[in-house]
């Protein structure tokens, strides 16, 4: 599958989006490069063969394969032919396979570190035993959190995106109304 010309330059406002993506994907624990990668096929909404993608963003191949191995461990790509790779088109259904990733691999290892760390305060701190209250106090909201986790998963993807969309919209109606927080961060 060849390109046209079109795909193969980004215009002022692609070139943005990509970079900001580059740039946002580390401030919530991913990789620039893949970021730039999936943006990229988000935009162009089609398949893309390796060698373009490297050539339009500048990226060595190997860099290439290694955003593409990454995005696909995480569900963000799907293989679309042979070196064709493409993103689907949702921006929900990218952000719920991202999300559903960073659960598999985060809630279940700082549970299990949290529980070790108390359990040992416990033991080890009897002189001291705020530190065990402490690290006792993040676990429970930690598995607070991970019990919400998992009533959320119960909900179906239309429901959630329902109940996130009108609170969007009732909170922007809120700071249009009464403007934004006062002697907030």
């Amino acid at each position: 599958m060849a390109f046209d010309d079109e795909h193969l330059h980004l215009s002022p406002a692609m070139h943005r989006f990509i970079a900001f993506f580059g740039e946002l994907g580390p401030r919530w624990g991913l990789e620039a490069v893949p970021c730039r990668v999936h943006a990229y096929l988000y935009l162009i909404a089609r398949p893309a063969r390796e060698d373009d993608i490297a050539s339009v963003l500048q990226l060595d191949a190997a860099a290439v394969t290694t955003a593409l191995a990454y995005l696909a461990r995480w569900r963000m790509v799907t293989p679309n032919g042979p070196s064709l790779w493409q993103v689907g088109g949702d921006p929900w259904d990218m952000l719920m396979s991202g999300l559903e990733e960073r659960r598999r691999d985060e809630i279940a290892p700082a549970l299990s570190t949290l529980r070790e760390c108390h359990a040992s305060a416990l033991r080890e701190n009897a002189a001291n035993p705020s530190v065990g209250r402490r690290i006792g106090a993040v676990l429970e909201l930690v598995e607070d959190l991970a019990a919400i986790d998992v009533q959320a998963r119960r909900l179906s993807p239309q429901f959630l995106r329902q109940m996130v969309g009108l609170s969007g919209r009732a909170a922007r109606f809120m700071d249009r109304t009464f403007g934004g927080r006062r002697g907030g961060r």
